[in-house]
C-alpha cells in the first residue's frame, strides 16, 4: 500500500495508469449480482433496436430496460460487451474490461 500512490506503466504500450483504490460507498459486493443493469454503459430509449443490431453483429446479444440500460447477464458478457461497444473498466482487475492499448 505504500505505493499505491505511485504510476504504473502498461507493459504493452508504456501507458502511464494511476491506481485507483476508491470503493463506492465503502463496502464490497458478495455473491450473485447477476444479471445487473449498467446505467453507465446505456444508451438513448430510441437507440435501443439499433444497440441489439450491433450487439448481435458483434456476437454479443444483449437486453436493454426500457430506459436503454443493457441488462448484463454475468462476468463474461460484461466483458464482451464492453469491448464490443470500446467501453473499459477504469478499476479493471482480472478479466475485466480494459482499453484497447493496454491488450
Amino acid at each position: 500500500m505504500s505505493e499505491s500512490d505511485l504510476p504504473v506503466l502498461c507493459c504493452v504500450c508504456a501507458f502511464v495508469m494511476v491506481r485507483d483504490f476508491v470503493a463506492e460507498s465503502g463496502r464490497q459486493h458478495h455473491g450473485d449480482i447477476w444479471p445487473m443493469a449498467s446505467y453507465a454503459a446505456g444508451v438513448h430509449h430510441k437507440q435501443i433496436p439499433e444497440m441489439r443490431k450491433f450487439d448481435r453483429e458483434h456476437e454479443v446479444p444483449t437486453e436493454y430496460t426500457s430506459d436503454g440500460d443493457p441488462i448484463l447477464r454475468g462476468p463474461r458478457h460484461r466483458k464482451r460487451y464492453c469491448e464490443a461497444h470500446g467501453l473499459f473498466d477504469r478499476n479493471a482487475g482480472h478479466s475485466d474490461p480494459v482499453p484497447a492499448r493496454c491488450r
